[in-house]
């Protein structure tokens, strides 16, 4: 297929929105953070099942400390779509986990718009995904259409490290190609470049000693952590590249010289050159500030997920636009500035883009998503899977650094 469409897509089967905001409720209310998916992946397994699908769990939950493992779905073809082969050729994902929440949610549809009244998040960020993709398949599987053979997973975990990506195996899909639903902002982005991210942590350790009667006899760890702090390269510090401290943690008590300090922090960037040499950069800052402040330092830093960009031809990237095109919507390529499990896919090899689906103000207690943009978004994953017959994916995808 090229660029165009090379034969028009039946007609898609209608969203029903009542349906959608149902199971999206349903899922919202679920308290589910990274590690606590259980009750999400039990609802997912059973609508599954009802549609006739033989989904399965795979181990993550050992892997991640959780509860759950990650699901995922092999969705057989109907009619005589995909070719003789029988080879999906798109999987479709999202993840079931949420951020960290102080209480129950509330999902609540006000003048279009779902929010948490309860003074939460709402945990679109990803259920308004599951949702869709649930809905969707619903629909194409219950309308009579010749639909080719696709995959579904649905992750764990992916808000604290995209473990539960990281714990699939790099074989688990047949699909050379996939889309993930998991970025904020009206639906019609197409995420094709993200950056790569090292987290670092390093613990000062020094010796305590009674802040008042004889501090000399201590060596202040939170005093040589501030030292190699002051002395990092902070923020945002090019057009690619950002880095950062979030946690600091030590000292037992007011009096007391602290014995220990603990930081933690990254380093993001799209060139995977600068992400090692910013890297480097606070390495030898958290070491000199260890030096000057007489502390033992330990310093551990872990590569998170690797830059990519995919070309705006690549066979991912032109299906996602032919979708939204297909669902009367205009295609914006977009860069993101985080990782998502589209960040591990790509990883792998198997090129991946990732999707925006309407949701905004996410991990706040602002966050919201429209049923218009969930319905719009069911539409195009409908498409997507439809086109995804007549092309096998190409291999001008890339990732920086690679």
């Amino acid at each position: 297929m090229s660029a165009g469409v090379k034969e028009p897509l039946p007609a898609l089967p209608d969203p029903q929105p009542q349906r959608l905001a149902g199971l999206f409720a349903e899922l919202a209310r679920l308290v589910t953070p990274s590690r606590k998916e259980r009750p999400v992946a039990d609802l997912v397994l059973s609508f599954l099942r009802s549609l006739g699908l033989a989904p399965w769990e795979d181990d993550a939950a050992t892997m991640v400390n959780g509860v759950a493992g990650n699901v995922l779905c092999s969705v057989p073809g109907q009619g005589n779509a995909g070719g003789e082969d029988g080879i999906p050729r798109l999987a479709l994902g999202a993840h079931m986990d949420t951020v960290a929440c102080s209480g129950d949610i509330h999902p609540v549809l006000e003048d279009g718009v779902f929010r948490s009244s309860a003074g939460t998040i709402l945990g679109a960020d990803d259920k308004a995904a599951v949702a869709v993709l649930l809905h969707a398949s619903e629909l194409l599987l219950g309308a009579g259409l010749t639909v080719p053979p696709y995959e579904l997973f649905f992750t764990v975990a992916e808000e604290v490290g995209l473990r539960g990506a990281k714990a699939m195996k790099p074989g688990v899909f047949r699909s050379r190609r996939a889309l993930v639903l998991d970025a904020s902002g009206p639906v019609g982005g197409v995420i094709v470049r993200a950056p790569g991210q090292n987290t670092i942590s390093a613990l000062f350790t020094g010796r305590a000693a009674h802040a008042g009667v004889e501090p000399e006899k201590g060596i202040n760890a939170i005093a040589a952590a501030a030292r190699a702090v002051a002395d990092m390269p902070l923020g945002r510090l090019d057009d690619e590249t950002t880095a950062n401290i979030g946690l600091i943690s030590g000292g037992s008590a007011r009096n007391i010289v602290p014995e220990s300090c603990r930081v933690e922090g990254e380093v993001r960037s799209h060139s995977e050159e600068r992400l090692a040499d910013v890297t480097q950069q606070v390495i030898e800052a958290l070491n000199w500030g260890a030096a000057v402040g007489g502390t033992d330092i330990e310093i551990d830093v872990s590569e998170e997920y690797r830059a990519y960009a995919l070309s705006r031809e690549c066979s991912v990237v032109k299906l996602g636009r032919q979708a939204l095109q297909a669902a009367s919507l205009v295609p914006r390529i977009e860069s993101a500035g985080g990782g998502s499990d589209a960040s591990i896919l790509n990883g792998w090899g198997v090129e991946t883009a990732n999707m925006a689906i309407g949701m905004e103000a996410v991990h706040t207690a602002e966050e919201h998503v429209s049923l218009k943009d969930m319905v719009a978004l069911t539409r195009v994953v409908m498409a997507a899977i439809l086109l995804s017959a007549d092309e096998a994916p190409s291999k001008e995808s890339s990732r920086e650094g690679s």
